[in-house]
């Protein structure tokens, strides 16, 4: 979308260079698409450059000579205002972020009978154009750069409840520092989509997981959605061609794992994380963004969230955080009112619940107890005209304090860790905590002491055992003796007892591969399959 490429006029559909929007005066042609157009354009009040968004869906609608957006038919006229009212949406979501990896909206408004939308012009080139001309910059280094930033940024949008569902190699830009960043949804196109219930409309083959195809709630879609398309660009930016379609692996996978392809530069570590991303039954695949940060090794905590604009206000427990309704405009909480909510009792503790004002978590010492046993959330009321008052309200006055220290925690600690402790110190612990957190743990100590020291026995004798490679084609899940032992590749030896053993390697596209095997001790083996060789 915002690449660095030369500034050309475009096609017919496109506004001519020197046209004005607003501030704004076309300078070029950034990019055309089938459902929009970029630009970059010349910002006249701040004096600077901009790129802006066009909704211009060609296949619904044309170009006039008043530089109007008009249908080319009315039965489309439906269509393109439900398309138009996702693009406006879709910058109104984004206005709200204010993320180093997410596209950064100025502004949005309507004109010409359509809508633009002005956001932060970016110098770089987009992973597809860098896997085009410069595949050398694509290392483990620079994946692993792309991945912490991209996976930052869809953590962003998880907090708005939102799913990308249009990560692909043109929809992420890196810039000229090494900075990378996500681009707009296509709300706009999936729409459209929808309406004309045309899949090839709303998605990217490749790039594209199994439950995107069912369009319903038959495969309900998450953050594991975006991960499999982020995994599938990566997958893209390594082998320099896009993985097979989803719906062609569900029948008989062709894709052979990046671990088992001995990528030069590439880690297998690193590799099979990928490969985990891009499992094609959902649940196989890492449910969260923490969950594929601890697979790729990111340690580091994701970016820090932004404070949804407007003053909404919720109260949220650990087991339901509700949908945040985003508005227009942030009301600042400097110099906002309080108000008193009561909130009723739990079954789990009062500090757990917290309250959730214009987006942020309030510290829980804001919550306290009422006189007769209820609990209190202090939340900011916006301003607004202060009603008469009234005597039968009377707010008790608002006592912040540090939270008490966890007595109990630390006395656990202290018995836990010294290999000193006594029979008798546990008892004292029991009998100052009969209910409490650690009553389980104290009491299993409290019988290990009690038992009678065990025998010394002597370590029973390591089995007989011998190493067998595995070389299986194109992969295949490996039993021995009926228990699953792993996919191979990336598992690339088994160590095996000394026997007869049963070992069936399964790959549902083809008949299971059964062979008996007799183990002797230090003697090596190989268990060798290629399942297509049978179907050639």
């Amino acid at each position: 979308m915002m690449t660095a490429a030369d500034k050309l006029a475009g096609s017919e559909n496109c506004l001519p260079i020197g046209t004005r929007l607003a501030d704004f005066e076309i300078t070029g042609v950034l990019g055309e698409g089938g459902f929009g157009i970029v630009y970059m354009a010349f910002d006249h009040s701040l004096q600077r450059s901009v790129a802006i968004k066009e909704y211009m869906p060609g296949p619904l609608a044309s170009r006039a000579h008043d530089h109007s957006v008009t249908v080319r038919a009315e039965r489309h006229q439906d269509t393109f205002d439900l398309g138009l009212k996702s693009f406006i949406n879709e910058a109104r979501f984004l206005a709200q972020f204010d993320h180093p990896s997410l596209v950064k909206v100025y502004r949005f408004w309507e004109q010409n009978q359509t809508a633009y939308t002005a956001m932060q012009y970016y110098e770089g080139r987009t992973i597809k154009d860098i896997v085009a001309n410069s595949p050398e910059v694509v290392t483990e280094a620079w994946c692993m750069r792309v991945l912490k930033q991209i996976l930052g940024a869809l953590e962003t949008l998880y907090t708005m409840q939102l799913l990308h569902r249009d990560v692909s190699p043109d929809n992420i830009i890196v810039q000229d520092n090494g900075d990378a960043v996500l681009l707009d949804f296509g709300s706009a196109r999936q729409i459209i989509g929808d309406m004309t219930r045309g899949l090839t409309v709303i998605l990217k083959p490749g790039y594209a997981p199994i439950e995107q195809y069912a369009g319903d709630a038959s495969l309900p879609q998450g953050p594991f959605t975006d991960i499999y398309a982020l995994a599938a660009v990566m997958y893209f930016a390594i082998v320099r061609e896009a993985p097979p379609t989803s719906i062609a692996r569900m029948i008989k996978d062709p894709m052979t794992p990046l671990a088992g392809r001995g990528l030069p530069g590439f880690g297998e570590g690193f590799l099979c994380a990928l490969d985990s991303a891009l499992a094609v039954p959902a649940q196989e695949r890492p449910q969260t963004i923490d969950a594929f940060r601890a697979l790729l090794g990111i340690h580091e905590p994701g970016m820090p969230r932004p404070r949804p604009a407007g003053p909404t206000q919720r109260i949220a427990t650990v087991d339901h955080v509700p949908r945040l309704a985003p508005l227009a405009s942030a009301t600042p909480l400097v110099g906002t009112p309080l108000k008193i909510i009561k909130a009723p009792r739990a079954p789990f503790p009062r500090w757990m619940i917290a309250t959730l004002v214009a987006g942020v978590l309030l510290p829980a010492a804001l919550l306290y107890t009422l006189p007769g046993g209820d609990d209190a959330v202090i939340v900011a009321q916006p301003a607004s005209p202060a009603p008469a008052p009234s005597a039968a309200v009377v707010a008790p006055p608002l006592a912040v304090e540090a939270p008490a220290p966890d007595l109990e925690a630390q006395a656990w600690d202290k018995l836990k860790d010294s290999s000193g402790t006594t029979a008798a110190a546990l008892e004292a612990f029991l009998r100052e905590y009969p209910q409490g957190r650690y009553v389980t743990p104290a009491r299993k100590r409290l019988a290990e002491l009690a038992a009678p020291a065990a025998e010394a026995r002597p370590a029973p004798p390591k089995p007989e055992t011998a190493s067998y490679k595995l070389s299986v084609k194109p992969w295949g899940t490996v039993y021995v003796d009926g228990k699953e032992r792993g996919v191979s590749p990336p598992l690339k030896k088994l160590t095996l007892t000394a026997g007869v053993h049963m070992v069936k390697v399964a790959n549902p596209g083809f008949p299971d591969h059964v062979t008996r095997i007799v183990v002797k001790k230090g003697q090596p083996g190989t268990i060798a399959h290629d399942f297509t060789a049978k179907s050639k």
